[in-house]
This record gives C-alpha cells, sequence and structure tokens, in this order.
C-alpha cells in the first residue's frame, strides 16, 4: 500500500487496514517541497510502525533517486521500490549505490532489496537484463500511468498492448526467479477513483494472469486486493 512519506497522520491511519507492506511513498504523492522534510523523516516513521507492520518499503522518484536511497537505506526499511528503470545499467549502478549506503548505516549487507516497476516502452523491452542487473532485485511489477502516455488507448478504451506486456513481465519474472508483481486496471479505475468492486477484479484478473499481488493506492483497497488475489 502507497502511502505519502511526509504524512505521519495518515501512515497511522492506514496502519489499520493491515497491508502486508507499506510502502512510504518519496514519489508522486508527495509534493516536492515535502520531499526534504520526507527523506530526514523515514526513520522516525519506521521507528512509529514499529512490529505492528512486517515489512516496510520506500518507492524512491526516478529523478531524485540518489538522495532519496540515501535517505532510505536504514535499519526497519526492508527495500526500494524503483518506477521506470529503463536499462541493466542504472539498476546495477543503484544496487552499488543501496550497498555502499547499508555499509554507511550498519545495515546487513545485501538485505535492502529492489521492487522493479517498469513504467516505459524500453524498460519493458529490456524486461529480463533489467531484473537480472543487481542480486538485490526481486520483484518486477508494471506500472500504467506513465506508460499510458507513452503508448496511449486504443478509442475503444482498451488499453493498446497492456495484456502483452503484463504477459511478458510475468514470463520474465518467473525465468528470473522474480516476484511478479500487477494487477489488469480497467481503463478510469485505477488509483484513488476505483471501487472496491473494480480493485477486486482487476486483482482478480492479474491472478489469473499468473502476478502474485500488486501495488494499492489507497487504503480501502486492501482487502478486494487480497480477496481478488487469494486463491479458489
Amino acid at each position: 500500500m502507497i502511502v505519502p512519506a511526509h504524512d505521519a497522520d495518515a501512515i497511522a491511519r492506514h496502519g489499520a487496514f493491515e497491508p502486508d507492506v507499506m510502502v512510504l511513498d518519496l514519489e508522486y504523492t508527495t509534493a516536492p517541497k515535502h520531499k526534504e522534510t520526507a527523506r530526514a523523516g523515514l526513520s522516525a516513521l519506521v521507528k512509529q510502525l514499529g512490529d505492528a507492520q512486517r515489512e516496510v518499503f520506500v518507492r524512491i522518484d526516478r529523478e531524485t533517486r540518489w538522495a532519496d536511497v540515501k535517505a532510505a537505506v536504514a535499519r526497519g526499511i526492508r527495500g526500494i521500490v524503483y518506477p521506470g528503470p529503463e536499462s541493466a545499467e542504472e539498476v546495477a549502478e543503484l544496487g552499488a549505490l543501496i550497498g555502499a549506503c547499508e555499509k554507511e548505516a550498519g545495515v546487513e549487507p545485501g538485505r535492502t532489496e529492489l521492487a522493479l516497476m517498469l513504467e516505459s516502452a524500453k524498460g519493458f523491452w529490456n524486461a529480463a537484463a533489467i531484473a537480472q542487473a543487481s542480486p538485490r532485485v526481486t520483484t518486477l511489477g508494471v506500472g500504467r500511468v506513465d506508460l499510458t502516455m507513452q503508448l496511449g488507448p486504443l478509442p475503444q478504451d482498451e488499453f493498446r498492448l497492456h495484456r502483452f506486456l503484463m504477459t511478458r513481465t510475468v514470463v520474465a519474472a518467473r525465468m528470473l526467479g522474480k516476484q511478479p508483481l500487477g494487477a489488469h486496471w480497467r481503463p478510469g479505475s485505477r488509483g484513488g477513483v476505483a471501487s472496491i468492486d473494480a480493485t477486486a477484479r482487476a486483482a482478480r484478473e492479474g491472478r489469473l494472469m499468473g502476478f502474485t499481488g500488486c501495488i494499492c493506492a489507497t487504503a480501502e483497497q486492501v482487502a478486494p486486493v487480497n480477496t481478488g488475489f487469494a486463491l479458489g
């Protein structure tokens, strides 16, 4: 579940929905004016969450990834969500930076995972190489917003190539032993506007395609996502 990293009250409220993973967001939901404060407060937020939240990740901004990673590598933070990777080289560089930050922060070497969310045509094209670029990569997922802007929807509102790209991601992830993340969001049903039924359907269709989970945009989506991905 994505939560703005600068909003401690929202994080406290959303914890009651018991997501499997809390993702403290330094990207879209944190405005530029709040980013510096959000970075500085990450360690305190993790302590606030305490034992109530099993796993905490931080979603970084591709444009400010160096500063974001340096703030995000800390005890209690299990991994980094990296949106929009496009080349193996940038993922390898990011992995090396995380290693240096682990050493500086006294974090167990190799503990910090990388969850990669593909969001561009180039990223999907290089999916297998990107997923192999660092031993830290444990997850390969599908983004939607930036990809939609690049490729565009068809007039019938069916997202062009979306199923193909989702399948390509699942195949790459399964081949390399990574967790595939994604849901088949229908046009107009993504983010905070998705109803409970639309969210459950997106998760259910994602499961049938081979995905094992997805990122929630709102706390209310946690339960329907869990329902949609449940076996049976």
